[in-house]
């Protein structure tokens, strides 16, 4: 009766010596398995002697793939920003209303645009005001392309074609010139007799503040609208609407003036840092566990729009040349003040090929908004405060 109870218990055994045999080791020094006399032991750069060096730059990037269009100017001794955007409309019409519009049947009676603040987004002061103009283009752009780079060369009328500006919390409405629009259908009937560039909207110089509307995107049921009542005498009054087919914002600012010590990242106007740490302390042969970044904030120079999204992210830099990256990019998050995160594999891939150009860091969403994250630099007065990056790794007791 008792090797009826005692079986089980041994089969259960075995079992589990075979399960456990089976696994496979865990990257906690993998490589030195074969080895009884191993070590687990930190390398921490607030602790130890790790060399680091942190700069910022600005770079130019077309913004016509962002989820927001941009429209404002905001001054201030740190920095000096202005946002205009492009927009250009289109027209599917039916046939018979082709033919009107090439015999000059039509008539444009009322037009108007709708921007819509999807997010409620504003930089920096919500109480702020903020107007525009509105300009016809001459000229090709490409929503692709274009960059504030390529805002000298752009071709526009110097009046301004908007009138009876409504304004609320969410929505801007204006109307245009009846002519604008009944050049865009003629376009649309025939590329021929009309062209059709767009607009373009430039803030005011009593603007104090940047919104953010919807732009176009594979959502797009919240981008900007345009709206043509048009008449065939005699005959009817309809209403038409016309698409939003590209655009984009053309954001121009310098890399912001702040104190000694500190770097940057800044969405849309793509200011961005690199940061390096010297690993050549780290003993020879050694098996890297993990590898933890952080970067303390400063709250007093940062400036951040509303419905921000407050998070940075750093790429592996291949090359000295500050831009060229590989891999895909690993979030910071923050919490009490910095910004950490997890990048073991940066530098395994450092330690491995013997090549370290360091880090690219930006914002979160950096083509979304004009969030400044203002942040520790590796010259900053309290060392404490610097980037600290801590390394575990594994390493045989007799190296």
């Amino acid at each position: 009766m008792k090797l009826f109870y005692i079986f089980p218990i041994i089969l259960l055994a075995v079992s589990l010596l075979f399960i456990s045999c089976s696994d496979e080791p865990s990257s906690l020094g993998v490589e030195l398995v074969g080895s009884d006399y191993i070590t687990v032991k930190t390398y921490d750069s607030i602790n130890d002697t790790i060399s680091q060096n942190s700069s910022l730059f600005k770079s130019v990037i077309p913004l016509g793939s962002t989820d927001w269009i941009l429209v404002g100017r905001h001054q201030s001794p740190e920095q000096n920003i202005e946002a205009s955007t492009l927009l250009k409309f289109i027209f599917s019409l039916a046939d018979s209303l082709k033919t009107d519009v090439l015999a000059d049947n039509i008539n444009v009676l009322d037009s108007w645009i709708e921007l819509r603040n999807r997010y409620t987004y504003s930089y920096k002061d919500t109480l702020a005001t903020m107007n525009f103009t509105v300009h016809k283009v001459n000229s090709y752009w490409s929503a692709a392309a274009f960059t504030i780079d390529s805002l000298p060369i752009l071709q526009f009328e110097s009046n301004d074609v908007s009138s009876n500006f409504s304004i609320t919390d969410t929505i801007y409405t204006f109307n245009i010139d009846n002519a604008l629009p009944l050049s865009w259908l003629k376009n649309s009937a025939d590329n021929t007799l009309e062209s059709n560039f767009g607009i373009y909207l430039e803030p005011t110089t009593s603007s104090t503040k940047v919104i953010g509307f919807q732009a176009l995107t594979a959502l797009s049921s919240q981008a900007a609208k345009l709206t043509v009542v048009i008449e065939k005498p005699g005959a009817y009054v309809d209403t038409i609407s016309g698409f939003i087919a590209a655009d984009i914002s053309l954001v121009d600012g310098p890399i912001p003036s702040l104190p000694p010590g500190l770097m940057c990242v800044q969405s849309s106007v793509s200011i961005n840092s690199k940061l390096k740490f010297d690993l050549g302390v780290l003993p020879p042969g050694i098996v890297i566990n993990k590898a933890e970044l952080y970067i303390t904030n400063d709250s007093l120079n940062s400036v951040k729009g509303t419905g921000s999204n407050n998070s940075l992210k750093v790429l592996f830099l291949s090359s000295d040349d500050s831009t060229t990256t590989e891999g895909n990019a690993i979030s910071l998050l923050s919490s009490d003040n910095q910004y950490s995160g997890d990048i073991t594999t940066f530098v395994r891939t450092w330690l491995g090929r013997n090549e370290n150009y360091g880090i690219l860091i930006e914002a979160g969403s950096p083509t979304l908004g004009l969030d400044l994250f203002t942040l520790k630099g590796s010259d900053y007065n309290t060392i404490s405060e610097r980037p600290r990056l801590r390394i575990t790794y594994t390493q045989q007791k007799n190296q």
